[in-house]
């Protein structure tokens, strides 16, 4: 288990952990970038999304594209890519994002969290992950 402090640095103190990405069975990598734990129930948030910046820097190729609604509605469809993400307490998982150029850090999808017990306390503003 490790216990994370919520970050206060957002306008509303939010729970960041930290994850390493790379390209499927290694080589160069970005370590210890802060990602947020986003546990929206929308269908955008079963997917983790990295900064475009981060998959430019490992140069990662396109798998395909998918559909991804704004909070204005409209649908703009956007790359996917294939990445081996590393959270520090658990063994790397090989996972499809997609990279935003308006996201500044990692959003981590169910598909990452749902593998994890995670334990929010909102009043301490911290968190436990296993």
């Amino acid at each position: 288990m490790i216990c994370y402090s919520y970050n206060q640095q957002v306008t509303r103190p939010a729970p960041f952990v930290h994850v390493t990405i790379q390209p499927p069975g290694g080589g160069a990598s970005v370590p210890d970038l802060p990602a947020l734990l986003d546990t929206a129930a929308d269908t955008a948030a079963d997917m983790t999304v990295i900064p475009a910046r981060v998959a430019e820097q490992l140069q990662l190729v396109p798998l395909d594209e998918v559909p991804i609604g704004g909070f204005d509605g409209r649908i703009s469809w956007v790359p996917t890519y294939l990445v081996q993400l590393t959270l520090r307490v658990s063994d790397p998982v090989v996972i499809r994002i997609i990279a935003s150029r308006d996201e500044p850090y990692v959003l981590l999808g169910r598909e990452v969290l749902n593998g994890h017990r995670i334990l929010l306390d909102g009043p301490r503003l911290r968190l436990e992950l296993d």
